[in-house]
């Protein structure tokens, strides 16, 4: 008798038998999607690239060996999770497939990753609160701090899907030498993304997705930058100079006005008059929120500062904006100071900030005391004025020293 031959499969049936494993891109989120007898899921890597980087065919993007590697790696265990399925004679599941290699067969569905857990950190406790407690660009320096340490943990770990359970001491100080390497950050840059870390595992703990804070004793050092500040001579140099174009003077005696009272772009950007405060002697204040944090700034108006004030009382564009000083965008301003710098051949590359960290340094200098300098520049603690605003020049040690030893000899003449 004959026998029976038996019809060979198609070609999609055998496409259909077998496990599929294709990465595709939503915008610039590389995710995968897996395919199986006519069935499929898809979901997140969690790695990111621009179109152009990715090979569909080689499982690789382009200038990314790590993720590249991770990439790879998905797919090799996919096929092997899959193969491991038939030999067994259990029909294969995509999503105990999926489950098995990114290893969550056995941790709770209810707790995020550390990748999910930083983006709900980021996105409850700065972004919704944009306008609110934070400017918009404070916003986006925390987004790119999350975006960098996502690059860590899948480049470190070489698994996005990364538990907030196997978090470890040793990673803080592994994320500080990653952004230093990596991104050529500088330590206490390198440090911020360590200890916004820290603040995601305190929110971890708060939502109870954490029992304990791995980072509990990561006390990283702070390297003290170099405050550059002009010195009084400088300003000096700056209120003899008189410009033929307008918007330099206009420019040079914002920027003084911001010398004397220590205003940030921002602040001075919006100061009108019902931020001057005249107390029963006569004298004035400016009291004001600033921008960027809420703090209250209370100012008191030298002579040099309230004579820059009237000198733009009757000035057309300032009536017109209701301000009390003309200030062009921030952008402007720097680019025009830095003009001014060469003009009046200033050895300090003038910006907005620089004012600031001028004023700190100059009245310091001239005996007033750190906690009324930190009140003015509306800062909660007086170390942030002294780390980070405040110029050790040796002038004033000359001259503290000096009236020390005045005071010493006028003791010792009585």
């Amino acid at each position: 008798m004959p026998k029976v031959k038996q019809a060979e499969p198609s070609a999609k049936e055998k496409r259909m038998n077998r496990l599929s494993v294709q990465p595709y891109l939503r915008v610039t989120n590389l995710y995968l999607k897996l395919s199986y007898s006519g069935k499929s899921i898809s979901f997140s890597t969690g790695l990111s690239c621009r179109p152009k980087q990715l090979d569909k065919k080689a499982f690789s993007i382009e200038g990314n060996e790590s993720a590249t590697n991770l990439l790879q790696g998905l797919r090799a265990d996919f096929q092997r999770t899959f193969t491991d399925f038939l030999l067994t004679k259990r029909t294969p599941d995509l999503r105990k497939i999926k489950d098995v290699v990114l290893q969550k067969l056995s941790a709770d569905p209810t707790i995020p990753t550390l990748i999910e857990c930083l983006e709900t950190f980021f996105k409850n406790e700065f972004e919704a609160l944009t306008g609110i407690d934070y400017e918009q660009k404070t916003v986006e320096k925390k987004r790119y701090i999350v975006q960098r340490i996502r690059q860590y943990v899948i480049t470190h770990h070489n698994n996005p899907h990364f538990r907030l359970s196997d978090l470890k001491l040793v990673d803080a100080q592994n994320l500080v030498n990653f952004c230093k390497r990596t991104f050529g950050h500088g330590h206490n840059h390198a440090v911020l993304h360590a200890e916004f870390l820290k603040r995601t595992c305190n929110y971890a703990i708060a939502n109870e997705w954490m029992d304990r804070n791995p980072f509990a004793f990561f006390r990283p050092r702070r390297d003290r930058k170099e405050v550059v500040s002009l010195r009084e001579s400088h300003l000096k140099a700056l209120e003899d100079a008189v410009f033929v174009g307008r918007e330099y003077n206009y420019v040079k005696d914002v920027f003084l006005f911001c010398c004397y009272t220590g205003l940030a772009y921002v602040d001075v950007s919006q100061l009108s008059a019902e931020h001057v405060v005249t107390k029963e002697d006569g004298s004035q204040l400016l009291k004001i929120k600033r921008g960027k944090n809420g703090n209250m700034c209370t100012v008191p108006l030298v002579p040099k500062a309230l004579r820059i004030l009237k000198k733009y009382e009757a000035n057309s564009d300032c009536l017109d904006k209701n301000r009390l000083l003309p200030v062009y965008a921030n952008q402007v301003m720097n680019r025009i100071l830095k003009e001014i710098q060469a003009i009046c051949k200033l050895p300090v590359r003038l910006t907005t900030h620089v004012a600031r960290k001028t004023c700190a340094s100059y009245y310091i200098a001239n005996n007033v005391p750190l906690t009324s300098v930190a009140t003015m520049l509306g800062h909660k603690k007086t170390s942030t004025t002294e780390q980070y605003y405040t110029e050790r020049t040796e002038e004033a040690v000359i001259r503290h020293i000096k009236e020390f030893q005045d005071r010493q000899s006028e003791v010792q003449a009585i």
